[in-house]
């Protein structure tokens, strides 16, 4: 018996999977099933072998649809919000009308004025910069602000 190569054996497994794989592929496609995800597990296993010519799906040339939304969505840019007040002024100003709020609060308030993401960023610069003082109170979750 001649003896086998450690690349020989690789390549007759590879075909016995290739086999295996093409055999379950007719019976899932009878069932509707899609191959992308036995592709994501070999590919994770660092197998990758040619999709069939049976495949369903958009052409290898052509992207789907949901692939063309999502890639316009990452392009869009972002626009800059203008405001008469800048967000500093805006949180001393509120924390000036109310008696020490909440990080919740401030945030609320940071929201209903139509600015992006949270206030969370600006606070900490303020009390940084000494010009708030972050007190913690058990009655609320998180901080509540004072003037400094």
């Amino acid at each position: 018996m001649p003896k086998v190569s450690p690349a020989q054996l690789l390549a007759r497994t590879l075909n016995k999977l290739r086999k295996a794989r093409q055999t379950h592929a007719n019976a899932i496609a009878k069932h509707q099933v899609k191959l992308d995800e036995i592709d994501a597990i070999l590919a994770e296993a660092g197998i990758e072998f040619k999709t069939p010519t049976t495949r369903r799906g958009p052409k290898p040339g052509k992207p789907a649809k949901a692939a063309k939304t999502a890639k316009a969505a990452k392009t869009r840019k972002r626009t800059r919000g203008k405001f008469n007040v800048t967000g500093e002024q805006s949180i001393l100003d509120f924390i000036k009308s109310q008696d020490k709020p909440s990080t919740q609060d401030i945030n609320k308030h940071w929201i209903k004025e139509g600015r992006g993401g949270k206030a969370d960023n600006t606070l900490t610069r303020l009390v940084k910069a000494g010009q708030l003082k972050r007190l913690s109170d058990p009655k609320v979750r998180g901080s509540v602000y004072a003037l400094a």
